[in-house]
């Protein structure tokens, strides 16, 4: 009979973010992959097996899904080429038919989208490449609007003026360019925009297709 004294085996968690969509696919584990080490040997000894860089990530058509606590790969998503850069995007989202509340009242609207807009902060990998076509969309908006801002100026200016009611035409055109301009900056600046969002997840449009092809397909019905 061995003398030796026996040691209980130990126990490695389970990579598993198959969890039902209710729950944080990352919460179900004892330990969190994403977490700082705390102790020597953290890696080695809990974590033998690095966690997928796509995990928490799916497709749903051309739609990226993704839990918000799920980081986005050093993976461009609008071109799918390496990158190491990344631009911070605040993404908010609130059901489009909320938008009917203002046939009773603006300030109803305001209220209801305060408490129901759901929120997220991600993390969006992009190259240099788009990062600099980001950059030069924004200037584009901002000359538009200070141009169109100038445009409503003279019309008011004319106003007063003249009675000439060709001013009426030279505003009109300012306020569309001004218009332009805030619609053409909040794309310019999005790069992505939420389809849909949960208290879990988000639904995010504008992603390139074949970095969409990498990710499993989404299996949940929410």
């Amino acid at each position: 009979m061995s003398t030796h004294p026996q040691y209980p085996q130990p126990v490695y968690p389970q990579q598993s973010f198959a969890s039902p969509p209710a729950a944080n696919p990352f919460a179900d584990q004892p330990v969190n992959p994403y977490a700082s080490p705390q102790q020597p040997g953290y890696y080695p000894q809990q974590l033998p097996q690095k966690p997928s860089p796509f995990a928490g990530l799916w497709r749903e058509g051309s739609i990226l899904v993704m839990h918000k606590l799920a980081p986005l790969p050093d993976i461009c998503v609008k071109s799918n080429e390496p990158t190491m850069q990344r631009i911070t995007r605040k993404l908010q989202w609130h059901n489009p038919l909320l938008a009917l509340t203002i046939l009773i009242g603006w300030p109803i609207y305001v209220v209801l989208a305060i408490i129901l807009t759901k929120r997220a902060t991600i993390q969006l990998p992009l190259t240099e490449e788009w990062i600099a076509r980001r950059r030069r969309r924004l200037l584009v908006a901002w000359g538009v609007g200070l141009v169109s801002l100038g445009l409503i100026g003279g019309g008011i200016a004319l106003a007063a003026q003249m009675d000439d009611p060709g001013y009426l035409a030279l505003m009109g055109l300012g306020i569309v360019g001004v218009l332009a301009a805030l619609i053409g900056g909040q794309m310019a600046v999005g790069m992505v925009r939420a389809k849909r969002m949960t208290d879990e997840y988000i639904w995010l449009k504008g992603v390139h297709p074949d970095f969409l092809d990498r990710l499993e397909p989404w299996p949940y019905r929410i």
